[in-house]
């Protein structure tokens, strides 16, 4: 429908969805219910039933030298196995994700008002673990022999001085 509005019409449109949702925090948006503070509600997930969860992103760079097509490669071919059978659950991973970032003209558009930014990252891993499995386990001889494999297969093209690593939580604010 907005897309049909002349330019004007369009962009009173906008601001007043951006008025209404600035000035009524109590607007359900999406199915996401939002307290008059502004703040997310716990999803049905996080209820009384369900295990806390930890996140671990890991925001890659690739090794200098490689390309990028030559990093997405070997990070989804040949790395999820550098910790042998059964390293996934020895480490808890209840979900793995893999964001290969993309090359493309419209990534100018979510950029362009941002100065300073480190150079982009290659791909970001996301792993999700229990909270209790991560303070009990992670310590453990056991899954450090893990973790200590899967370094050891990213030093072939992970570059870890230009890369990071995020531990957290996930607030939903959209389902």
């Amino acid at each position: 429908m907005i897309k049909e509005l002349p330019y004007f019409t369009k962009s009173m449109a906008l601001l007043s969805l951006l008025l209404l949702t600035l000035f009524i925090p109590s607007l359900s948006v999406a199915g996401s219910e939002v307290a008059a503070t502004g703040t997310p509600q716990k999803p049905a997930s996080e209820g009384r039933d369900a295990k806390p969860m930890i996140k671990i992103s890991y925001l890659m760079s690739r090794k200098a030298g490689m390309t990028r097509e030559e990093f997405l490669d070997y990070w989804s071919n040949q790395h999820p196995a550098a910790g042998g059978e059964g390293s996934f659950e020895a480490l808890g991973v209840k979900r793995y994700i893999q964001l290969h970032s993309l090359d493309i003209p419209e990534r100018e558009a979510v950029v362009s008002v941002r100065t300073g930014l480190l150079p982009e990252f290659d791909g970001v891993a996301e792993i999700w673990i229990e909270r209790d499995f991560l303070e009990k386990e992670w310590p453990t001889k056991k899954v450090q022999d893990f973790i200590k494999k899967f370094y050891a297969d990213e030093l072939n093209f992970v570059d870890w001085s230009r890369s990071t690593i995020l531990v957290s939580k996930e607030l939903v604010y959209m389902p």
